[in-house]
């Protein structure tokens, strides 16, 4: 399987969020992906739709260099942009404009390609809409979204999560949860004191997120970015 598959992403090239950067990194690693190209947009982007689509285009523009064909992926969920200015404005509507043969990997955001919602309801006991989905790009950039980006406080910070969220679940399809444990408490430690909630690893597979790879090769899903 693994190696039918290998020659089948290797005539394209792949732009994905940065957030996403471990789990793709590892998915070439294994031999799953060896794509003509692979880009990322720096993490935390979504905070700031104006740079996101600016980082995209860049992007987008050096993927289609590299593979005239357009034969590109885009790894970033259908929710990801959101810009009150132009509320109908969403990723598919940037990619639709930039050209035809981009394929979206379908997912409402990043952990939702790694986590259905079915899952997210098994893993929360049914309180996924409760819960803070992080992945190992959040664990490593969080302070870059809220603090940086949103330009957040410790004020901003309790006013904003307990109370709406249980708890924090990171979803570990990469096995990091003893090493983050271990060598990591204190950035652990700093978090919860941080948001005020809970961090929890939960270990998952990389299949959810490989099978939707997958799907975006089928020639159904040519031109899907705009669905």
């Amino acid at each position: 399987m693994a190696e039918k598959t290998r020659s089948t992403f290797e005539d394209y090239c792949i732009i994905s969020c940065g957030m996403l950067h471990s789990e793709m990194t590892r998915l070439v690693e294994i031999g799953f992906l060896n794509p003509r190209q692979i880009l990322f947009t720096p993490p935390g982007l979504h905070a700031l739709p104006d740079k996101l689509e600016e980082h995209l285009l860049k992007r987008l523009t050096q993927a289609q260099e590299s593979c005239p064909d357009h034969r590109i992926i885009v790894v970033y969920g259908k929710k990801c942009y959101v810009d009150i200015d132009e509320p109908l404005k969403r990723v598919d509507s940037i990619l639709h404009a930039a050209g035809q043969g981009i394929v979206r990997v379908q997912g409402d955001y990043g952990y939702d390609m790694l986590s259905g919602v079915e899952d997210r309801q098994r893993i929360s006991g049914g309180r996924q809409d409760k819960i803070l989905w992080f992945t190992p790009g959040w664990l490593k950039n969080w302070k870059v979204v809220y603090q940086r980006y949103f330009g957040w406080d410790s004020a901003d910070a309790n006013a904003n999560f307990p109370g709406f969220y249980d708890k924090i679940i990171v979803l570990d399809g990469l096995g990091l949860a003893e090493e983050y444990m271990m060598q990591h408490a204190e950035e652990i430690l700093e978090l919860f004191d941080w948001t005020g909630l809970e961090v929890e690893f939960h270990t998952i597979t990389l299949d959810r997120f490989k099978g939707l790879l997958i799907d975006s090769l089928s020639p159904d899903a040519v031109g899907g970015a705009s669905k």
